[in-house]
């Protein structure tokens, strides 16, 4: 593979900085030029082309996520590699605990599966949850909530209450360390 020119470098990181300010169509040039590079070095990293293509596909779907975060003039290339890389350490890692382990005759071992707990104790045990959170700080308990019950991401939690996304990580961290202590000592255990 060529080494690109400083030209296009140069090109391909306005097309971003364009893509990223809301340009939409700036995005097939960051992506005729990046797919190909993606596309090998993801299939040198993961040993299943089917995978591999999908990883590919998150990868561009990241990207377009990640956009506003983008530093305009900044190298494309690295950047979406990175996240190519990142993603396709989360595949193993995902692969190696699902790997079956096979006996010295060549066999699956039989799964071991945990009793089913009848539904009052899942009911008992989701209204103790509940009721820890509530009792959480209001500095805490809204960004537990919008991350943890609601599935949003840290950023769009720190815009709406109106505060960095650091801090928002912190509360996070500092809100899940209290519900561990809160709810070990309702179930007995040592937090």
């Amino acid at each position: 593979m060529p080494v690109p020119s400083p030209e296009q470098i140069a090109r391909l990181a306005d097309a971003m900085g364009r893509y990223a300010d809301g340009d939409a169509a700036s995005f097939a040039v960051v992506y005729e030029a990046l797919y190909p590079v993606v596309r090998r070095c993801m299939r040198r990293w993961i040993n299943d082309p089917a995978l591999a293509e999908d990883l590919v596909q998150e990868t561009f779907l990241r990207v377009h996520r990640a956009r506003a975060r983008y530093r305009p003039g900044a190298p494309v290339g690295p950047w979406v590699l990175t996240i190519a890389r990142r993603l396709s350490i989360d595949a193993h890692r995902r692969r190696g605990s699902n790997r079956v382990v096979l006996t010295r005759e060549g066999e699956v071992p039989e799964v071991k599966v945990a009793p089913v707990e009848p539904e009052d104790d899942a009911a008992e045990l989701i209204a103790e949850v509940r009721a820890a959170i509530a009792a959480l700080p209001d500095s805490l308990r809204p960004v537990v909530q919008m991350h943890k019950l609601e599935g949003r991401p840290m950023n769009e939690i720190a815009a709406e209450l109106g505060i960095k996304e650091g801090a928002a990580r912190v509360r996070a961290h500092r809100g899940y360390k209290r519900l561990k202590t809160s709810l070990a000592r309702v179930f007995g255990k040592e937090a």
